[in-house]
């Protein structure tokens, strides 16, 4: 069964980058979703092979795959941000962002042009169904 992991830090300390009713809303309700989703779909997985009973393995599979991902990103995403740290990047990064992109404000303007068209999966929370 898997649990959900603990912040390391506390829900306020993205700020202002990322609010605190964002990052409340991701942990509590969307990754939370994913991992109660995830320990639903294993129960059923359980009880399918329990039954010897696959018809609706294909499904399953699925929502196991869904869920499972969805667990997996948010967990990355809690440990590899954290509060901001004011520091621009060292000389030799400095250096290929200028040859790659032209200059440092080419390449933050490109990347926040980037960043708002990336896109995601929607997941409509309303449990197994």
């Amino acid at each position: 069964m898997l649990k959900m992991i603990e912040l390391p830090y506390p829900l306020n300390a993205l700020e202002p980058y990322y609010s605190k009713e964002t990052l409340e809303l991701h942990y509590n309700i969307l990754y939370k979703g994913y991992v109660d989703n995830t320990n639903n779909v294993q129960e059923r997985l359980k009880l399918a092979r329990d039954k010897n009973d696959f018809s609706n393995i294909k499904c399953l599979e699925k929502d196991l795959s869904f869920f499972g991902s969805g667990v997996i990103l948010h967990e990355l995403f809690f440990e590899n941000m954290g509060p901001p740290i004011p520091t621009e990047p060292n000389m030799k990064l400095l250096q290929q962002i200028i040859k790659n992109f032209g200059s440092y404000e080419a390449f933050k303007q490109q990347f926040t042009e980037a960043s708002k068209t990336v896109e995601a999966s929607r997941m409509v929370y309303f449990g197994m169904g």
